[in-house]
């Protein structure tokens, strides 16, 4: 019992006295604790940051399994250490809550509220004392003789006060009485609960790392066998490299005499000179399907550019009787560049590096490795004499698209090159059946390519350019054959072997750039239907999308639909320049009866371009001329002042109904006409719909057909035509039939009945609204679901033609098609229910 007596005595307070001092040093012990307290715990704050830190980078160093970097160095096997190490952080973050709650918050609480509760008690008592002091000292002053009634209020003050002071006094006791008990549990909870979190905290983190005891001893067993493995290795390399050192040298010393062969790039002793035999046995194999190399190494060849200067090659010739060399990619330019430029390395390329791995490992050649150009040498010969060029060790190959000048290191090499070329010509041609094995090479697309690439204007850096990869040709073929599998369509260019490249450069004029006359082109707009060079493609792509819109032959696969092919075919280069350079054909073919505006060209530009532009021109020339043709239509036969609207509505409106594309086409370019044009609203048109028009207001295609400005036809094109909309389908396709346009139609819904899909795709390019609706509210969808020409749908779908737009009679497509019963097409139905478009 702190307190023996609670009377109020000398005694008592000196007791109480005593109490609060050691309240006091108490305080300010707990004050200090507590900081120590929170520095621990926000080291283990700390801590946690740094162990999920470190788990984090071990996690990015690790990479992944698709990693190749992280495979190399065992990156995927250290996952297992980074989620534990994320799981002891964890547990680290428990113990920092825990001393949080059970040791810092409850010191901040017996600092705070219990020891203040007896500062602040102490203040009540001692006012309390006060005022009890003053009323007994008040009652005790009175007279004998004192009124009664002032003796009764002093006393009533004078028992106020005791009462109040009695209080105070307990209050003060009571507190520090409260002191006194926590100091015997409180710490001793405190400070044990916090070590039982430490406890638990180790514990965790044993059981988990005892559990990850056998993977971490198989991790270190394996690393110290691969630690053994790579010594063993680093011991073989050296010695190799001693022994191809002495090679060297034995064959620097011999050279003069030519009686050792030279190794190769590798140091893998390449095949005897003399040995047809060997050479033919080693051929042989290629026709089971295993490609060896018979010579490998590095050669100097000569640039075809007017300079002719010198490049470092790495060449290989293999058992299909192909002779291919690697040029340097992603290397650094040269400040100090000589005329030979043997100074320059190819080592530092990571995929030539990958490309000496897989030969070191069985040399067999990596198809995809790096870009490489090929020689066929069933095709070619080789001279030992090399023209124009008074250096040693050097010799030709002759080949129908190209010569190669090329530089031995030294003699010995030079013949030993020369035998080996010339030994694998012979077995080529003395082959039954050399035609099987030139068509069964991968790389002969290659070399056909390398060969269209050369030019008198060419460079070193222009033969370098990459060659067509297989794998892009197969995954063509496989996109393609996955769409015919899809689409109902049937089309040429569906066949396995075809590829958009293939088909359309049999059309007119398609095997040279539309604009600068470049063989071979690549690239084509898709508004425009022309194919055009990588050169003018991206002359064409600065123009904006709204003029032309440009796509790679070979690259965006995705974009050649069957309605996209059948359209480039209708058109082709030779009868879009026909329209586009109009004026240029007049001047050429000095017709005598040129119009105004043509007149006006040749004032205002004096003859700038009237020229046509060509491959070797340079590329500010092109720009300029394709700005011309295509962005300000100079060229352009333009209409008449004052031609009739009207009548280009008439003709563009027969045109689609005949199905002629050429003729829509023409009227586009030339006399602007609206595409999207409304049969049976007006009698005149105001004002023509551009194609920039028709374009920014295709995202409101319900409100254009209420515009004024719509550019209808007028009925007198049919003058039998019936001014009320037919309410039947059948009556509908009656009139269609019969050659009648039906009032609301606009040219897509009118292409959708009598044209073919290539006609819809040039309506779509030329900004032709998908969604517009006739006088019964049917979009050119409801049209081609009801006439089941799923083709047309396809394209509509794939145009953002929305399936959900309902008719007057509020169906949709869709109950189109299930009402009819015979679409059996799941993609059609699929793209119907769709509730996302």
């Amino acid at each position: 019992m702190p307190f023996a007596k609670l009377d109020d005595s000398p005694m008592f307070r000196k007791q109480i006295q005593s109490f609060e001092d050691s309240a006091e040093l108490l305080r300010e012990r707990c004050l200090k604790f507590y900081k120590g307290c929170r520095k621990y715990t926000e080291q283990l704050g700390e801590g946690y940051d740094g162990d999920i830190a470190f788990a984090s980078s071990l996690e990015t160093f690790g990479g992944g399994h698709n990693d190749p970097i992280s495979v190399a160095f065992g990156g995927p096997v250290m996952t297992k250490f980074t989620i534990a190490l994320r799981e002891i952080g964890t547990y680290k973050e428990v113990l920092r809550s825990q001393v949080e709650h059970i040791l810092n918050d409850r010191l901040l609480q017996f600092v705070d509220i219990d020891l203040q509760d007896v500062k602040e008690a102490r203040k009540r008592f001692d006012k309390a004392c006060l005022q009890y002091d003053q009323a007994r000292e008040k009652y005790l002053s009175l007279k004998k003789n004192a009124k009664a009634d002032v003796a009764t209020v002093l006393e009533d003050e004078l028992h106020v006060a005791r009462s109040s002071f009695e209080q105070a006094r307990f209050s003060l006791i009571s507190a520090i009485s409260n002191i006194e008990a926590k100091k015997r549990f409180e710490f001793l909870e405190a400070v044990s609960g916090t070590m039982d979190a430490h406890l638990r905290y180790f514990k965790q983190g044993y059981e988990l790392l005892h559990q990850m005891e056998p993977y971490i001893h198989q991790v270190l067993t394996y690393a110290q066998q691969s630690r053994e493995r790579s010594n063993c290795e680093q011991i073989a390399l050296t010695e190799r490299m001693q022994e191809f050192k002495r090679q060297i040298d034995r064959e620097s010393r011999l050279s003069s005499y030519g009686t050792i062969s030279s190794p190769n790039g590798d140091g893998i002793q390449a095949i005897g000179r003399s040995s047809h035999k060997m050479i033919e046995a080693v051929m042989q194999s290629a026709a089971k399907g295993k490609v060896q190399t018979i010579r490998q190494g590095y050669l100097s060849k000569r640039s075809s550019n007017l300079r002719g200067d010198w490049k470092r090659r790495f060449f290989v010739l293999d058992s299909r009787g192909m002779l291919y060399y690697y040029r340097k990619q992603f290397s650094r330019p040269s400040a100090s560049h000589n005329a030979r430029g043997h100074g320059s390395s190819e080592h530092g390329s990571g995929l030539l590096s990958r490309w000496f791995s897989s030969h070191y490992h069985g040399g067999v050649h990596d198809e995809k490795s790096v870009a490489r150009h090929t020689v066929n040498l069933l095709t070619s010969t080789i001279k030992v004499d090399a023209e124009q060029s008074d250096l040693r060790f050097c010799f030709r190959i002759i080949s129908p698209s190209k010569n190669y000048t090329l530089q031995a290191e030294s003699a010995a090499d030079q013949m030993d090159w020369v035998e080996k070329i010339t030994g694998v010509i012979a077995s080529l041609l003395s082959s039954q059946s050399p035609e099987q094995r030139l068509l069964a090479s991968p790389s002969s697309s290659g070399h056909h390519r390398a060969a269209s690439e050369s030019s008198s204007f060419g460079s070193s850096s222009d033969l370098d350019h990459l060659v067509e990869e297989p794998s892009v040709e197969r995954n063509f073929a496989a996109g393609q054959s996955d769409r015919s599998v899809r689409s109902s369509q049937q089309h040429r260019f569906h066949s396995k072997h075809d590829k958009p490249i293939d088909v359309l450069r049999k059309v007119s004029g398609n095997d040279i750039c539309a604009d600068c006359g470049a063989s071979e082109p690549d690239w084509a707009s898709l508004n425009l239907g022309v194919l055009v060079c990588i050169e003018c493609s991206g002359v064409h792509r600065n123009l904006g999308v709204h003029i032309s819109k440009v796509r790679s032959l070979t690259l965006d696969v995705k974009v050649w639909e069957p309605s996209v092919i059948s359209l480039f075919e209708s058109l082709g280069n030779a009868f879009a320049n026909s329209i586009w350079e109009e004026l240029l054909h007049m001047k050429s073919n000095g017709n005598s009866g040129e119009t105004p505006s043509f007149c006006k060209f040749e004032s205002r530009q004096q003859q700038m371009f009237v020229n046509k532009p060509k491959h070797s021109d340079p590329i500010s020339i092109k720009e300029k001329f394709i700005q011309a043709k295509y962005a300000e239509k100079a060229f352009t036969l333009k209409p008449k002042p004052d031609q009739d609207h009207l009548f280009v509505a008439r003709q563009t409106w027969q045109s689609v109904h005949a199905n002629d594309k050429k003729a829509v086409y023409h009227h586009i370019v030339s006399s602007n006409a609206n595409v999207n044009a409304v049969y049976g609203h007006a009698s005149a048109c105001p004002s023509a719909l551009t194609l920039a028009k028709a374009l920014l207001l295709q995202e409101h295609s319900g409100s254009l057909l209420d515009q004024s400005s719509s550019c209808t036809v007028s009925e007198s094109l049919h003058k039998s035509s019936p001014t009320s909309p037919p309410h039947s389908v059948k009556a509908t396709e009656d009139r269609i039939e019969s050659g009648e346009i039906i009032d609301g139609f606009s040219l897509l819904h009118l292409a959708c009945h009598t044209a073919d899909v290539a006609m819809v795709e040039l309506l779509l390019q030329y900004g032709a609204i998908v969604n517009a609706p006739d006088l019964q509210g049917r979009t050119p969808l409801h049209h081609c679901i009801i006439k089941g020409k799923l083709a047309f749908a396809k394209v509509l779908l794939s145009r953002g033609a929305d399936p959900h737009d309902c008719d007057m009679y509020g169906k949709t497509p869709l109950q189109y098609a299930v009402e009819a019963g015979t679409i059996n097409d799941e993609e059609i139905l699929v793209l119907l229910e769709d509730t996302h478009r």
